[in-house]
């Protein structure tokens, strides 16, 4: 009966975590992850009731069990690869080339306050380091006005930045074909540095490795403490997909 409660409560709590962050575009991935949590721990509590009538309820109830524990070994120590991965690197200062990584566009053409916290960075940094260009990467997306890449552009020129400073990726759609694409752009031999968010930096890290370009790495903040918790579920799903797949190395 103990153990049933437990995951009632867990059903509950997750649900309630899910419904907080559905309706806010940014979070809503957060809202899924946890719904689906909740669906899982709902059903673990149903084969844990019906366990004694059914063997097949007894046995998925054991497998329930094992999946959620290995769901939240591997759940804490990504968070805790990610939470490493946030630093800067100081090599980064040396860097001929700034990769800056899209995100998402608003309506209106203005940069999402991610994406406004990723190219303040890159403006503050080649502010110091006046010899750097940087490459704006990311296509546009089907409900988003303009590519990334010009609403980049539009947006670090409004600062004052050089446009000849500024080279455009506008035909990439996620994180590794922003890496190809620039790799092509630019040609082997420079020195890059990448920034993007601080939650996907140690990500970009490793696609920076394994596309064969310098994996420094520069963060930007997450702009609302709401997103949080949604962009580091969406983040484990991707670090995983990469390490059950061999790409992670």
């Amino acid at each position: 009966m103990t153990e049933r409660k437990i995951w009632l409560a867990l059903a509950v709590l997750f649900a309630a975590g899910g419904a907080v962050q559905l309706p806010w575009a940014p979070s809503r991935f957060g809202g899924v992850f946890f719904a689906a949590l909740a669906v899982g721990c709902a059903g673990e509590w149903l084969m844990l009731r019906l366990r004694d009538r059914h063997k097949v309820c007894r046995a998925l109830s054991v497998a329930g069990r094992v999946l959620f524990a290995l769901f939240a070994v591997s759940f804490i120590g990504i968070q805790g690869v990610i939470m490493a991965g946030m630093r800067a690197d100081p090599a980064a200062a040396q860097a001929e080339y700034l990769l800056v990584l899209g995100a998402r566009v608003n309506p209106d053409g203005q940069p999402s306050a991610a994406l406004a916290a990723r190219l303040d960075t890159a403006y503050d940094f080649m502010q110091e380091h006046p010899d750097v260009t940087a490459i704006l990467c990311g296509g546009q997306g089907g409900n988003e006005p303009c590519t990334e890449a010009d609403a980049m552009y539009a947006y670090l020129t409004a600062k004052g930045m050089d446009g000849s400073r500024l080279l455009r990726e506008d035909e990439s759609s996620n994180t590794i074909e922003n890496i190809e694409n620039a790799r092509a752009l630019i040609g082997d031999g420079h020195r890059t540095a990448v920034v993007t968010s601080d939650y996907h930096l140690a990500r970009a890290r490793v696609l920076m490795r394994r596309g064969g370009l310098d994996a420094c790495g520069i963060p930007a903040p997450t702009p609302h403490p709401g997103q949080w918790v949604a962009v580091r579920c969406r983040e484990y799903c991707s670090i995983l997909g990469l390490m059950v797949t061999g790409r992670w190395a």
